[in-house]
């Protein structure tokens, strides 16, 4: 992303109702699988950690540690105070085999610059010990392409098929796929349908984001509502949705 896209996650993050609500999502379903780790031995690695709210709420949960490609990402990290943090590419991850139990992508596989995203998780199976986890969040549904993922460096959206057999060829076990943001995407799929009608009006129009801030009663009303569906789509798998959230657990070694 560009630097401005960073500026816009680093003062949204912490109360826009989208973030909120896939947090609440992604630690509900954390919750579950790794209570049985001591908090202080529990290592966790958020790869492609971007402005760094998810790094700063998974250090709750253990020893964490973040990685992004981009200097910029990392600097907004360091302006939360994170520390851990190291420059690189998901792709060549510079960390000893098996010494997370943990890795976390939140829409790090869809980026332009990620050719095979097959590589970077087998990258995740390597680092991560026997039975540990990954938690992937992206964009989903490819007739859900708009200026939006132009934006943000977007090369893909995966359904549910897509990304659970890249993940079993990556050697992992999937735990729980589920879409989300159902309750939005009839609004996300109409918007979509009228930007590519402006486009054709229109070409050559620089692509914007989705992303600014949103008027207080709205927020919060948004956030209530998907927050409820967070905590059905914790447990169960949501038919439909303009997000994916996958865990997988790491399965013996693979060729």
């Amino acid at each position: 992303m560009e630097r401005e896209e960073y500026r816009r996650h680093y003062e949204l993050e912490e109360s826009h109702w989208w973030f909120r609500s896939r947090r609440a999502l992604v630690f509900r379903i954390l919750r579950r699988r790794l209570p049985s780790l001591a908090s202080a031995s529990r290592r966790l690695l958020d790869a492609g950690c971007g402005a760094g709210i998810n790094l700063a709420r998974l250090a709750d949960h253990g020893r964490a540690f973040g990685c992004d490609l981009s200097p910029d990402a990392l600097a907004f990290c360091r302006d939360r105070n994170i520390t851990r943090l190291v420059q690189a590419d998901v792709r060549r991850l510079p960390y000893r085999a098996e010494s997370f139990d943990l890795v976390t992508f939140f829409d790090v596989l869809y980026h332009k610059d990620i050719p095979d995203d097959t590589v970077v998780l087998r990258e995740a199976h390597r680092v991560l010990r026997d039975r540990g986890y990954c938690l992937i969040t992206d964009s989903a549904l490819e007739h859900l392409r708009g200026p939006h993922d132009e934006a943000h460096h977007g090369a893909r959206r995966y359904d549910k098929d897509s990304l659970g057999e890249k993940l079993r060829s990556a050697g992992f076990e999937i735990v729980h796929l589920t879409y989300f943001y159902l309750s939005t995407y009839p609004a996300v799929a109409l918007r979509r349908g009228l930007e590519r009608r402006r486009a054709v009006r229109h070409p050559g129009e620089l692509p914007r984001s989705d992303l600014a801030p949103v008027p207080r009663i709205l927020n919060a009303f948004l956030g209530g509502l998907v927050g409820l569906e967070s905590r059905i789509a914790a447990r169960f798998r949501l038919p439909i949705g303009s997000s994916i959230v996958a865990l997988a657990v790491k399965k013996a070694d693979i060729d």
